[in-house]
This record gives structure tokens, sequence and C-alpha cells, in this order.
């Protein structure tokens, strides 16, 4: 082409020149005008987009929450140790009539409260101490509080943070359970651009589990344990704490400890110099002579008859070493029972020695001494101590474990448990807290059998044990812990610590035992943090805790 147009004349050239420019005019106006389209298309594309964003906007589906509800804790009978308490809810939507409806079903005070919200023309919820009105602009419910000032049990159930999740206890440890539990009461409307409700659109409810009951049930038992933490109130425990266990499966009934704390207001509580987030059941302390029958048990099972008499001066020289009595004038001749009745310290030093160390440590370890009682993920007692043969390596601290003195550290849940075996016929069992786990419809998903049934002692010497303390409270230092309507039978102890407070010794206080004592239904440990004397400390709670629930 390119060689035929130089060939041509000039007169044709200029002919084919105007047909060509003219054809590039034609191609150029008509990509002018698609181009010129392609923009109005793009603008007229731009401007649906924008109103149907806008109509979007102004249509748009919100969701106000009037109250969740956690899963719930129950005790073993079915009464919630949370949610026990509720306030009133509602959600509103301004109209005239929610307004005239409002006014006349509300307090004055509780009106006032929400009139700017009124003001708004937006939906809105708020607290109020009741609503009876009947307007279809306005829902209300029942909100659940988790915790009230008046719940029991706080150091067992713990608590969650500001998001719900658990911090401590149960709450902690079944946190993804209770959040599985969950259920939420809602409401959901149409709300233009400027938030208010559109014309002719009203709230419709949304019932998300809401109510439903879910959760676990634990062997807690409310009012004993309610009994436990008026009872330590009211007898002066302040630092300390009372354990009740079942005596035939070991199920925990009660688990209190001094002193509380407010889970509505936990900061007052941080930098309280007595510590009162510390669960003092499941902390190890020093545990004294409530040991004895341990070391009875031990010295029986050797074949060292309860008759076998021992003298008591008032101390016993144990390779230099000087161990008194708590009664310096000494208690004279006793058995193996009436020693047990008036504690006499002398009287198993020298039983110790006659049983030994391995002895003696080894039924304590098959009564659960030196290990922890796991209650669940993230919740158990210490394991405290219980020295090993090598290091009880001479006489002298033969002598101190054998009066339940050295290194030995017991919790209280643990000590429960072995007063559950004297108690039992001589069956170990551990403690267990958990029942049952209920679903939204109240029934039972799963079911906690507790399988431990070690039998450690044999019935005659359980009988033996048994009758010791019965004696110990009938007519020995155990004498307050006597309940009006049955028998009792258990032990006191005043353990030393060690500790030097203002110049005086520290010691901390304990009773242990059961009842009734022909067939025992309840374990009750009372334990004393810097007590005074057993006797007069811990015994008269469990009397009073024992009249209270039987």
């Amino acid at each position: 082409m390119a060689a035929r147009f130089f060939c041509m004349p000039a007169a044709k050239k200029a002919i084919l020149l105007r047909v060509i420019f003219t054809e590039k005019r034609v191609v150029a106006l008509f990509l002018l005008l698609t181009l010129s389209a392609s923009g109005l298309l793009l603008r007229i594309a731009k401007l649906e987009t924008s109103e149907y964003r806008s109509a979007a906007e102004t249509q748009s589906a919100r969701v106000l929450e009037l109250a969740n509800m956690r899963g719930v804790i129950y005790d073993r009978n079915g009464v919630p140790l949370v949610n026990r308490t509720a306030h009133t809810v509602i959600a509103v939507n301004p109209t005239q009539e929610a307004k005239s409806c409002l006014q006349s079903a509300l307090s004055a005070e509780d009106y006032e409260k929400i009139r700017p919200l009124l003001e708004t023309g937006k939906p809105f919820t708020a607290k109020c101490d009741s609503y009876d009105g009947n307007c279809k602009d306005i829902v209300s419910t029942l909100a659940y509080d988790r915790y009230d000032g008046a719940d029991v049990a706080a150091h067992l159930i713990g608590y969650t943070d500001s998001d719900g999740k658990g911090v401590c206890g149960i709450e902690k440890a079944f946190d993804e359970l209770l959040t599985s539990c969950s259920g939420s009461f809602s409401v959901r409307y149409t709300a233009s651009s400027a938030g208010t409700v559109l014309t002719g659109k009203g709230f419709t409810v949304i019932n998300d589990k809401y109510d439903s009951g879910a959760g676990l049930v634990l062997t807690i038992d409310e009012h004993i344990q309610r009994v436990c933490e008026e009872v330590m109130a009211a007898d002066g425990i302040e630092k300390g704490a009372v354990v009740v266990l079942d005596a035939g499966t070991s199920a925990i009934l009660a688990m209190a400890s001094a002193p509380g704390y407010d889970r509505q207001n936990l900061a007052a509580s941080l930098n309280d110099a007595d510590s009162p987030f510390i669960n003092r059941a499941l902390t190890a302390y020093s545990v004294g002579s409530v040991f004895k029958p341990v070391v009875a048990a031990a010295a029986l099972e050797q074949g060292i008859s309860a008759d076998t008499v021992l003298n008591c001066t008032g101390s016993v020289i144990v390779n230099g070493q000087v161990f008194h009595c708590h009664k310096l004038a000494g208690h004279g001749k006793n058995s193996m029972a009436a020693a047990m009745a008036v504690s006499c310290n002398s009287y198993f030093i020298e039983l110790g020695g006659m049983v030994g160390a391995e002895g003696i440590l080894r039924v304590a370890s098959e009564l659960g001494f030196g290990r922890e009682i796991e209650l669940c993920d993230t919740l158990s007692s210490e394991s405290g101590i219980l020295p090993d043969a090598a290091k009880i390596d001479s006489a002298p601290a033969l002598a101190n474990l054998s009066f339940g003195q050295g290194t030995l550290l017991a919790s209280p849940l643990q000590l429960a448990a072995v007063y559950c075996a004297f108690a039992n016929g001589g069956y170990y069992r551990e403690p267990y807290l958990l029942n049952s786990i209920l679903d939204e419809n109240g029934d039972v998903n799963a079911e906690y059998r507790n399988e431990s049934n070690q039998k450690v002692l044999p019935d005659s010497i359980s009988k033996q044990i048994r009758q010791m303390l019965y004696e110990t409270v009938a007519d020995g230092s155990g004498s307050l812990a006597q309940p009006m309507g049955c028998e009792a039978a258990g032990k006191t102890a005043t353990a030393e610590t060690g500790w030097i407070q203002d110049g005086r010794d520290v010691v901390h206080t304990w009773f242990a035992g059961f009842f009734p004592y022909d067939e025992p239904e309840y374990v009750i440990v009372v334990f004393k943090e810097d007590g005074g004397s057993s006797a007069t400390d811990c015994a008269p709670v469990f009397r009073d805790i024992a009249d209270r629930i039987s």
C-alpha cells in the first residue's frame, strides 16, 4: 500500500489523503463519543451505587441486648449459688405512646433518670426498679446479677472479670463449659440513618437460650455452707476455715474460708493484710494433735495394745532434747484412749518411738497426707508436707512427728478426708466437688461418681480409733464439741508454727470430728489461724454447726 501510494500522481494522492483524514476524523469523533458515553455510564454507576449505599444506611438492622446469663452453678439440691437476684431492664422505642406508658408505670425517680434518653428519639435500654406497663414499644425482662452481697461460698465459686471470663475457683475451672451454657435476651429493630426506628417497624424479641438453667451441679449443700459461714462469724473465726464432708462418700458439703471478700468490690480486699483471697480450706498448715489418731492407728496395726500404759511426768527427754507436755505437771499413767482424751504429748512421743517413723508415715500416706486433692482443673488443695523416712533421721524428729509437729503440714480438706476414714470403717475416699452437668432442659448430661474407695484401716482398728475419739468428746479435751441432739467424736489440736508476732508464739487451733457417733453422717474440720486454745476456739464451732445441720 505504501509503495503504491508513493507512485500515484499528485492529484490522486491529494484525493486519497482527504479521504483518509476524513475517516480519521470520523474515527476520532467516534472514539470521543464512546469515551464520553463511558464517562456518563461511570457517573451513572457511581450515582446508583451512592443511592444504594444511602438506602442501606437508612434501613439497617440493629440489636439491643437487655440481659445475658452465664451458666448456672447449683448446689446438690438444685439451689442456685449464682444468679440469685435480678433487676428489671427495659428496651424502649421512645414513641409518644411509650413516653406516656413509662410516666405512669415507673417511679418518678426512675422516669427522671431515663427522660433525657427519651428526648433523643433513639431506642435504648435502661435499668429500673420494676415495670408493669403494657406498650408495644417497650420490652422488659429480668436481668440476673451474677453475684450479690449475701451469696455464699465466694472462695469456692470464685468470680469473673469484666468480660465475663472466669478468674478463679469454679468460675475459672469450668469457664469453657459455663460460657457454652450462656444465653442472652435482646431486641432487634430496623433503624434509619438517624438511629430512630423506622415508622411502622417495631421490636422483635430474640431469646437465645436465656434463662435456660444449663450449668453445673456441685456437691455443696447451700444450707450447710451458709450455716458454716454464719457460725464462723458468730464464734470468732476471723481467719480460718471449716470443711464439712459426707462421712460415707467424702462429698464436699461445705467449704468455708475466712475472711471473705466482696466480689462486687474486689479492690477493697487487694491490700488487706489478712489476705481474704486465700482459700484457707485448701491451704496447708501445721496440724498438731489431730495427727495423734494416725499414730494410734499405726501402733494398733503393729500389734501394740490400746491398753498399753505409759507415764507422763510433764516432759520427755529425747537424745538430750526436752519435749514438754501441755500439762506441765504431767498426766500420770494413762492408756492409749485416756492419753488421746487428754491429748497427752508425752504419751504419743513415747508411742511414736515404739512404732517408728516408717510405720507412722506409711499409714499417714495411705490416709492422704502429702498429696494434693484435685477437685477439678485449676482447683485443688495444697499437697502439704509428709516428710519421708530419710528426713525423720533422729529420735527428736520422730518425737515431733508423733504429736503432729515438725515439718508435717496438711490442709483442712485433707484432714477432713482422714477423719472420714476413721468414721466410715477405714475407707479412704478422696473428697470431690462435682456432682453433674445439666443441659438447657435441666436434664443430666453427665454425672460424676467417686471411684476412690481404698480400704486403709482394718475394721477392728477403725473401731478402736472411733472409740478413742468418742471418749475425747465425752470426757476429754473436746467436751465443748458435744452437740445437743446426738453424740459426737473428735480431736482437738493446738499446733505450734514457729512464728513470732508481737513477741508471742503464733499457734493454729483445730477440731476434727464426726457425728452422730453411732452412724456417722458428717465429718467437720474447724481451723483457726493464730488461735489460742482449740478447746475454746474450734470445738464450740463444731458443736454449733452440728446443732444447726443435724
